[in-house]
């Protein structure tokens, strides 16, 4: 009897174990799904910001006045230039910190502290922890429950 039990448990190991790994990338996907909405809510938000900023801007060299509409001293405010211009990551703060360079199983950060150097598990300044590190796709910070894909900087 005992060795029925061990040979079943031997048996549906695997396929717990893979179950757990399906799991684990569902949740991943899940994630990574809500961080993509939020980044086109983002977008569209920039857009129309710079939309409305240029209207407000025609109204303005034609003589109209803008006060109404919220601009500070009826002056438009510009967008920036990541507004007309998408950026490969997401803005999150200033404090995300900038890829340098990659050695085998670290990488080199500019940071608001100044340069670090980070491993996988390690957490940088400004919270960022260093979850994957590769040549190829640069380097995965998590922070807050958000995944950052970070490339070398040039």
């Amino acid at each position: 009897m005992k060795r029925l039990i061990a040979c079943g448990i031997l048996v549906m190991a695997p396929a717990v174990q893979a179950d757990m790994e399906g799991s684990q990338i569902l949740l991943e996907e899940a994630e990574r799904a809500k961080e993509i909405q939020r980044l086109e809510y983002q977008a569209e938000l920039l857009k129309q910001r710079a939309e409305i900023a240029k209207y407000a801007e025609e109204i303005k060299k034609h003589g109209g006045d803008v006060s109404d509409l919220g601009m500070q001293g009826g002056r438009t405010e510009r967008p920036q230039k990541p507004a007309s211009k998408p950026s490969r990551r997401p803005h999150v703060s200033a404090s995300l910190p900038t890829l340098l360079h990659i050695e085998r199983d670290r990488a080199a950060f500019e940071t608001e502290q100044g340069k670090v150097l980070g491993r996988v598990g390690q957490i940088l300044p400004g919270g960022f922890r260093v979850v994957a590190i590769s040549m190829r796709d640069g380097v995965r910070l998590h922070k807050d429950g958000m995944r950052y894909d970070i490339d070398i900087s040039w």
